[in-house]
């Protein structure tokens, strides 16, 4: 099958789409999210990362940005990816599915923490545990998925600031990690001015 330039042109035009779709509802939380992060980062708190299935390589990149992004300019950001190589290892000697997001949770966050959380759905059993985990422990989180998070997590914790939701409105996987790592991006660039401004 040959395909020639009209076909890439139609995926640049889908991508576009989805992205345009983000100006009125998403800029603010947005905001939100990356200003919170930066204010933890501020009061010497850190960053920690989960992304469940296929977003767990964009929660590493997260972490890798805060981490070594110009690294000639600025100093390193605490982010901590939750995800390792072990998790399908740990998950086959015995523990639970949820087990791999909650041990490394509890072992290194800290109140005042944001845990970041990325997703296809929220409302899965294993979020919404971690979700929990991190409210009861006074750890806040961001979550991008495709859906909003059920009444009966939200209410966990009676402060609604610990918890920001990014609902992505896409039923493409591939579509939504292109949103995800856009948001990604935008929220790196966030916490680097509100920390280091423009250099």
């Amino acid at each position: 099958m040959s395909l020639d330039h009209p076909f890439i042109a139609e995926r640049i035009a889908d991508a576009m789409q989805s992205l345009g779709g983000l100006a009125e509802d998403l800029p603010p939380i947005m905001m939100d999210a990356g200003l919170h992060m930066a204010e933890q980062l501020i009061n010497e708190r850190k960053i920690m990362a989960l992304g469940f299935d296929s977003f767990a390589p964009l929660a590493q990149l997260f972490c890798n940005t805060l981490m070594y992004n110009n690294a000639q300019h600025r100093p390193a950001l605490p982010a901590l990816l939750l995800n390792d190589n072990t998790c399908s290892t740990t998950i086959a000697a015995g523990e639970s599915a949820d087990s791999w997001a909650i041990r490394p949770l509890k072992a290194f966050g800290q109140a005042g923490d944001v845990l970041l959380i990325l997703a296809e759905s929220a409302n899965t059993h294993s979020v919404q545990t971690a979700v929990a985990a991190a409210l009861v422990n006074n750890i806040s989180c961001v979550v991008i998925a495709s859906d909003g998070i059920s009444q009966d997590i939200s209410s966990v914790n009676n402060n609604d600031s610990n918890a920001i939701y990014l609902s992505l409105d896409s039923v493409n996987l591939t579509r939504m990690h292109e949103l995800t790592l856009f948001i990604l991006n935008c929220l790196n660039d966030i916490i680097d001015a509100q920390l280091f401004g423009s250099y």
